[in-house]
Parts: C-alpha cells; sequence; structure tokens
C-alpha cells in the first residue's frame, strides 16, 4: 500500500524544500530533514509494485480499466515523481546513504513510472476507463512532473549514467523535447529544460547509440530534431525583447548537435541558416548594439561553417535567395563602430561569397538580390569606405564581364561527333538546363550525348564559368 497516514504529501515536502531554496542553490540538506519530513516514506509511493502496468513500454500505453487503489496510486506517484526530481538535483550534495535511496529507487524502476504517465496520454480522464471517477491529472501537469524528474537525473552524475542505460527513457526525452507541449504560466519551459538533459546525455555518451536512440524515436529522424532545435531559435529570434544570451544558448547547442554529420545535413531542410540570418536582421534593425556578440556568434557558429556544405553550393544559394547580402550590409552599417563584429561580418563576404562567383548559379543568386534588395545601391549611394564591399562589389561586375565573354566565345557542340564542330560556322549554343555546364547545338544533340553525359552532369564544377587569373 502507498505510504502511511501522517506522512506529509510529497507537495508538502515540496514547498518545505523551496522554502528552503535547497532546489535553486543546490545547498546540502539538513541532516534532521529526511528524517522529519518522512521523505524516505513518501517515496515509497513510487514502488513498482503499485504500478497499474507491470511493464510500461513507450509504445504500449494502459488500457485496463484502474480501481480506486489504482488511481490513488497514480496521484501519490505523480506527487512523488516530483519530489523525486527535486531531490535527483541534489543527489551529489549530501550523504552516502541519500546517494545509495536515489540510486536504489532508480533501480527499482521509479523509470516505469515516468514511462506510465507519459503512455498515460492527454488526460488520465480520457486515455483511462475510469467509470466517471476523476483523476485531477492533465497532460501540462504530468509533463512537467516527468520533465523536472529527467533533468535532475540527467544533472546527476550517478543517475545521469543510469538514464542512457534505458533506452525507452531517452526515446521518452526526445519525444517530449519534440512535442515541445505549451505549459501555462512558462513557455518553452519543456524545450529549454529537456534541450540541456539532451546536451547532458549526449555529451556522456561514449559511442553514437544515444545519438541513434534519439534520433530513431521521433518520426522524421534527424530532420526532426532539427526542425525543433530550429523552431526553438525561432521563437527567440521572434521574442520581444530579444535576449542575446538565450540565443547564444541555442546557437551552442545547435554547433553540438551539427558536429554529427546526419544533423548536419538536416540543419539545411530545416532552414537553420535562414533563422541565424533572421537573428542577425533582427539584432541590426533594433541597433542593439550589446548583440553584436550574438551576430559574431550567428556568423561562426552557423554561418561560417555551413553556408558551403562539402561541395554543394545550395546552401549558399538558398541563404543569398532568403536576403542574406541585405541582411550582412544592414548589419555591417548597424554595428560600425564595433570592429570584431564587423571584421566577423566582412569574412562571410571575402571568404566565403566573393570566392563562389566563379559558379554561375551564385553570381545569378547574387544578380537577383541585388535587384529585389538593392544593397549594392545602398552601398554606392552612402559612400561608406567598407572595403570589403567595395571588393566584393568590383568581383561581382567581374564575374558578369567574364561570363558573358565566355557565353560569347564559339565553342564546339558538346557531342563530338555532331557536324557543325567539323564546319567554320559559328552556331548559337544552349546549355545543359541540369547543371548549365556542357552546351549543344541542339536538343537532338543533347539527348543523342545523355548517356555519357549523365555520368557526369553535377558530378563535375557543372555551375562554375572558369577559375579566372
Amino acid at each position: 500500500m502507498p505510504s502511511p497516514r501522517g506522512v506529509p504529501s510529497a507537495a508538502v515536502i515540496a514547498r518545505e524544500m523551496d522554502r528552503l531554496t535547497i532546489a535553486r542553490q543546490q545547498k546540502k540538506l539538513p541532516s534532521a530533514f529526511l528524517q522529519s519530513f518522512s521523505v524516505k516514506e513518501r517515496l515509497r509511493d513510487l514502488s513498482i509494485d503499485f504500478l497499474p502496468d507491470a511493464e510500461p513500454a513507450i509504445d504500449h500505453p494502459c488500457t485496463k480499466t484502474l480501481s480506486d487503489a489504482d488511481l490513488k496510486a497514480v496521484q501519490l506517484a505523480h506527487g512523488a515523481v516530483l519530489l523525486f526530481a527535486r531531490l535527483a538535483y541534489l543527489i551529489e550534495h549530501n550523504n552516502p546513504a541519500f546517494l545509495s535511496m536515489l540510486l536504489h529507487l532508480w533501480d527499482a524502476g521509479v523509470w516505469k513510472w515516468l514511462l506510465f504517465l507519459y503512455n498515460s496520454g492527454v488526460d488520465l480522464n480520457d486515455s483511462i476507463a475510469n467509470d466517471g471517477r476523476p483523476l485531477p491529472l492533465t497532460r501540462p501537469a504530468i509533463t512537467v512532473g516527468i520533465v523536472d524528474a529527467l533533468v535532475g537525473c540527467a544533472n546527476s552524475a550517478p543517475l545521469g549514467k543510469r538514464l542512457i542505460l534505458v533506452p525507452d527513457i531517452v526515446s521518452l526525452i526526445a519525444r517530449l523535447w519534440v512535442e515541445d507541449l505549451e505549459i501555462p504560466g512558462n513557455p518553452n519551459m519543456v524545450h529549454k529544460e529537456l534541450t540541456f538533459a539532451m546536451y547532458h546525455i549526449m555529451n556522456d555518451s561514449q559511442d553514437g547509440s544515444i545519438l541513434t536512440t534519439l534520433v530513431g524515436a521521433v518520426d522524421g529522424g534527424a530532420e526532426t530534431i532539427m526542425r525543433a532545435t530550429t523552431n526553438h531559435f525561432q521563437r527567440l529570434v521572434s521574442s520581444t525583447p530579444i535576449i542575446p544570451k538565450n540565443i547564444d544558448s541555442q546557437i551552442y547547442f545547435i554547433d553540438f548537435l551539427a558536429k554529427n554529420p546526419m544533423l548536419r545535413d538536416a540543419m539545411h531542410k530545416a532552414d537553420t541558416l535562414f533563422v541565424a540570418q533572421s537573428a542577425i536582421d533582427t539584432l541590426a534593425k533594433q541597433s542593439a548594439q550589446s548583440g553584436h556578440k550574438t551576430v559574431e556568434s550567428c556568423i561562426d557558429t552557423i554561418l561560417l561553417p555551413y553556408l558551403l556544405s562539402g561541395t554543394s553550393m545550395k546552401p549558399l544559394i538558398h541563404s543569398i535567395n532568403k536576403g542574406l547580402l541585405r541582411t550582412l550590409y544592414d548589419a555591417r552599417v548597424a554595428f560600425r563602430l564595433n570592429e570584431t563584429c564587423c571584421e566577423a561580418l566582412a569574412e562571410v563576404i571575402i571568404s566565403v561569397v566573393a570566392p563562389s562567383l566563379i559558379f554561375r548559379s551564385v553570381l545569378h543568386a547574387v544578380e537577383r538580390s541585388e535587384i529585389k534588395t538593392g544593397f549594392f545601391a545602398s552601398y554606392r549611394s552612402a559612400g561608406s569606405e567598407f572595403h570589403e564591399w567595395e571588393t566584393f562589389d568590383e568581383e561581382v561586375a567581374r564575374g558578369v564581364q567574364f561570363k558573358r565573354a565566355i557565353d560569347e566565345d564559339p565553342q564546339p557542340c558538346g557531342l563530338t561527333e555532331c557536324a557543325t564542330n567539323d564546319v567554320d560556322v559559328v552556331v548559337k549554343l544552349q546549355r545543359c538546363g541540369r547543371c548549365e555546364y556542357k552546351r549543344y547545338c541542339s536538343k537532338e544533340c543533347q539527348q543523342r550525348d545523355w548517356p555519357n553525359h549523365k555520368r557526369y552532369c553535377h558530378k563535375e564544377p557543372a555551375t562554375e564559368i572558369t577559375p579566372r587569373v
């Protein structure tokens, strides 16, 4: 049976811990606290002997009708989970007996209660046949308890090592994190707290199994994980007022995830680069000089490493089409008094965009962006001495001129045996629409050459004009 009468409720014990500011300041519990508040007795409510489903698994909700004793046990266990969460934060600050007690609880199956509560769905009253007997545990209340317990365990080295040994619990973290339930009065609580937990368990694991479990736990895998991270990043960027410290933390976590190739590839599908660009744009429009370090973080941690993904120009082209160059110019104006920030902004122009102008698709994107946003026009009319923009302006002009010269230069048809290659006549050639590299005098020649060309289309530097000397 659950704890006997006379034992303080979990809520009473938790309030007393809060009064002592233990949970917030990581203070050591008074020596008499555990005994005077019958903490050990209250934690017995988490015994798996009272669990309505003896072997809960993350994809197997409980469907049985609960007895009165079951309903009472669930209610008491939910309160005990909240207490367990607070105690987990303190596990390394107290005596060996206290540490042993919590570790024993975990090993005895307290984590099964977390799975059971999660499996119960949106509301225990709706998901389990209670026959009209109310059980005031809604999904937000259940989620808060589970999240607190998981974060408390992840925060503790001894419990964290045990947590990662239970695949269903690792999967539970990923699912709650992606679902990102809005908690009334505490927006973004789930994502923020579980980001901390995910970082710890991924950082503490010695192999890739934890990441595989996290990614496999959610529909859409790596893309879903990165999209959830990016969505929270976007919320922080869109918040009023924008808080640079929170954005910096999210950037750090994105960089941590992106060190894995699977998640790094998903960044581009999740539009993470564009959100970083939006953060720079927002800070520039606010003229928030205090945000210059966040601008530098966006550039150094996200844009510079990931604008060029391997040999693909797609991330860079996509960013330019989304207004990257206008954003960089406006930020250069807004933060012109901060030397390190300006150097970071210039680095994107000089080290990433300018060298990529040898690719037709990048040059075309720059031309389209200028027509749409007029960043060069703004630079020229302002008369500012932004040396990187002066150099970039000249590079674009040379690129356009060189492209025209190449296009106007007579060249043979891409089909080697084409008859026009043997006569001294100028034939207007059309580029392959897929790679924009090979040129043909007719559609028929292109079709005849396709069996040979398809092996190289996009494998060679397909959209490259020609390196300039």
